[in-house]
C-alpha cells in the first residue's frame, strides 16, 4: 500500500489521504480538511506552491519545501481526484482551531523559573546544612518530580482507557511482514475510512485485539477487562505517589 504523501514547509504540512486533503498550520494549531470531491483542480503556483481551486471557485494554497516534493505531491493529488465532484466546494471544508493560549515561551519561562528555584534551594541547603544534605535534597527533588510525573501519566492513561471502554471499537489488528520475511514490530488496523494505524508491541502473536477511539482513531490499547486495567493503574498510581511522598520527605529533611 502506498504511503500517504505529505508536503511540509516550516510549521505547516499537507497530507493527501484517500478521501481528503488535510492541512495543518502553525504547528498543528489550525487543521483544515478539504474533501477531494470539493476540489475542481490543482496546479503549480510557483516552484514550491500549489494553487487549489474548489468546485465553487474559492482558491486555496499550500506550500512545499522543495520543487521535487511539490511536483510529486501535485501529481499524486491530481491522480487522486474523483471523477464526480461536489459543487458545494468550500461549504464542505472544515477548519478546526486549537483554542489553547499556551505558547512555547510559557514553557521556557516556567521551566527556567523552576530550574532557578531548584538550583537556588539546593545551594542554600548546601551552604546552611552541609554537602550531604544538599545531595539528599537533590535526589529528593528529582524523586518527587518523577513521582508526580508518573502519577499524572497513570491518571491520563486511566482516563484514556475509560474513554475506550465507553465508546471504543474493537478490531483485530494484524502483524505484517517485510518483503524479506521479517515481522513488523507493530500491529496494523484500519478505520472505516480506510486509514491505517499502528500499535507497537513486542508480542509474538500474529493478531491482536485492539480497542480504538472512533473520534481519535490513532488512540488505541490492547483489549483487557476493566477490572484488571483498573487494578494495574491503581497500583502504578500508588507506587508513583509513594515515590513522590518519599521525595517530599527528603526535601523537608533539613528542617527536622
Amino acid at each position: 500500500m502506498t504511503s500517504h504523501q505529505v508536503l511540509v514547509r516550516r510549521n505547516s504540512s499537507a497530507t493527501l489521504r484517500p478521501d481528503r486533503l488535510s492541512i495543518e498550520q502553525e504547528r498543528g494549531r489550525v487543521r483544515v480538511e478539504i474533501p477531494l470531491a470539493a476540489i475542481q483542480e490543482a496546479a503549480r503556483d510557483g516552484e514550491t506552491s500549489i494553487r487549489i481551486v474548489l468546485t465553487d471557485g474559492e482558491l486555496r494554497s499550500i506550500q512545499g519545501g522543495n520543487p521535487n516534493a511539490t511536483e510529486a505531491f501535485l501529481t499524486a493529488l491530481n491522480t487522486a481526484l474523483p471523477e464526480e465532484r461536489d459543487p458545494a466546494g468550500s461549504a464542505l471544508v472544515t477548519t478546526e482551531e486549537d483554542s489553547s493560549t499556551f505558547k512555547r515561551w510559557h514553557l521556557l519561562v516556567g521551566g527556567g523559573a523552576v530550574l532557578l528555584a531548584y538550583v537556588g534551594y539546593v545551594s542554600w541547603v548546601g551552604g546552611t546544612y552541609g554537602i550531604p544534605h544538599a545531595f539528599i535534597t537533590t535526589v529528593s527533588i528529582l524523586g518527587a518530580l518523577f513521582g508526580l510525573l508518573f502519577a499524572g501519566a497513570f491518571v491520563g492513561s486511566f482516563l484514556d482507557r475509560v474513554t475506550l471502554a465507553r465508546r471504543g471499537i474493537t478490531v483485530v489488528a494484524a502483524r505484517g511482514r517485510y518483503p524479506n520475511g521479517k515481522r513488523h514490530g507493530y500491529f496494523t488496523y484500519t478505520d472505516p475510512s480506510g486509514n491505517e494505524y499502528h500499535h507497537f508491541s513486542g508480542r509474538s502473536s500474529p493478531t491482536l485485539h485492539l480497542v480504538y477511539d472512533p473520534q481519535r482513531p490513532g488512540a488505541n490499547a490492547v483489549r483487557q477487562t476493566f477490572a484488571w486495567m483498573t487494578v494495574k493503574h491503581v497500583l502504578g498510581l500508588a507506587l508513583a505517589l509513594g515515590i513522590a511522598w518519599l521525595g517530599v520527605l527528603g526535601i523537608a529533611a533539613p528542617f527536622h
